[in-house]
């Protein structure tokens, strides 16, 4: 059964009826002559079926299908529901200073590494993840994915989002300097704390944070230590897998030298927040171990999502409009042919 974007129009077809009807029941116009010898005496056998009733039924179909058309007639098309897999994922990004050591993935000397550093064939940890992330969204094509950055303070850059070009293109940007030096410390529990946030508001499916870190906590967040954080994404059954990046012995840039900066890494937090969430927790001392851990991740992360079925609206009042034109031409061809009337 169409729908009819303008149902009102319909009201004027017991109008044009109307006045049909009328016109097909009127008497046909007479004319005077000055004898009637040639003219048979047997009165037509049907007075309501004769050729001017053909011309009136064609042009009132003709003006029919023309005023159904000016309705604009509509159907419904549903396609079918698709399941696919797919969860809601937070990915919770390390934003402090030591992220800007680099790790070599082969034995290199001093020369060796800052020539690599200085040509771009080495990457700087933040570098890597943002490679890694952006490899990561683009194969989770079914995922709502958002991400969080934290130093001092927590920062959500992009919500959960099926927009994976936008979040590419925000994961893009990210560089060494975004926050200030004293802005870049590491609080995991303000972290963590944004991106159960963004997941309880955004999402209500299966919900998942990846917290990728470097280090050792070393702000205390007002609000979360890492562990309350894990029990609070818990409680709302959200699943944290911690990765923790970087070599035992990584190169430290000047401004790190500068700085007199050392880098811990405490991987029984790390470990503690996946235990407590029931996720996993990864350890990736260079390039490759990330993008294995990132591949391990993708392969445990699955979950069936139905998308809702697709529904359109098509339109039928070219296959009207083409009907009329057809009837109209049909009835002009015979009234000027083989029932041509005298004017």
């Amino acid at each position: 059964m169409p729908n009819f974007a303008y149902p009102l129009v319909l009201w004027l077809l017991p109008l044009l009826w109307a006045g049909v009807i009328w016109r097909w029941l009127a008497k046909p116009a007479a004319i005077a002559v000055s004898s009637a010898d040639h003219f048979t005496d047997h009165a037509p056998q049907n007075h309501l079926f004769t050729p001017r009733h053909i011309l009136l039924a064609l042009e009132a179909l003709a003006a029919t299908a023309f005023i159904v058309a000016l309705a604009r007639p509509q159907s419904d098309v549903e396609l079918m529901p698709v399941t696919r897999e797919g969860i809601d994922i937070m990915i919770t990004l390390d934003y402090s200073n030591s992220m800007d050591a680099y790790d070599s993935e082969v034995e290199m000397n001093l020369h060796q590494i800052q020539q690599s550093v200085r040509n771009g064939t080495l990457k700087d940890r933040l570098g890597v993840a943002r490679d890694q992330i952006a490899r990561f969204v683009k194969r989770r094509s079914d995922d709502r994915i958002g991400l969080v950055i934290f130093g001092v303070d927590a920062y959500t850059i992009c919500p959960p989002t099926l927009d994976h070009d936008f979040l590419v293109a925000q994961v893009d940007q990210l560089n060494n300097s975004l926050l200030r030096m004293h802005e870049r410390g590491t609080n995991i529990g303000a972290g963590l704390g944004a991106s159960i946030k963004a997941l309880v508001d955004h999402s209500d499916n299966k919900r998942t944070i990846i917290l990728i870190t470097d280090g050792d906590n070393t702000v205390d967040d007002e609000v979360f230590t890492p562990t309350e954080a894990a029990e609070a994404a818990r409680d709302k059954e959200i699943v944290i897998h911690t990765v923790g990046i970087g070599s035992d012995s990584p190169y430290l840039p000047r401004n790190l030298q500068q700085m007199g900066a050392t880098i811990r890494f405490d991987t029984s937090t790390l470990e503690e927040v996946a235990s407590i969430t029931r996720g996993r927790f990864f350890r990736a001392k260079d390039t490759q171990g990330f993008e294995d851990v990132m591949n391990t991740i993708d392969g445990m992360e699955t979950t069936s999502r139905i998308h809702p079925a697709l529904v359109f609206q098509r339109d039928l009042f070219p296959a009207l409009v083409l009907t009329g034109f057809i009837l109209l031409a049909l009835s002009l061809f015979l009234r000027y042919t083989f029932l041509q009337t005298l004017t």
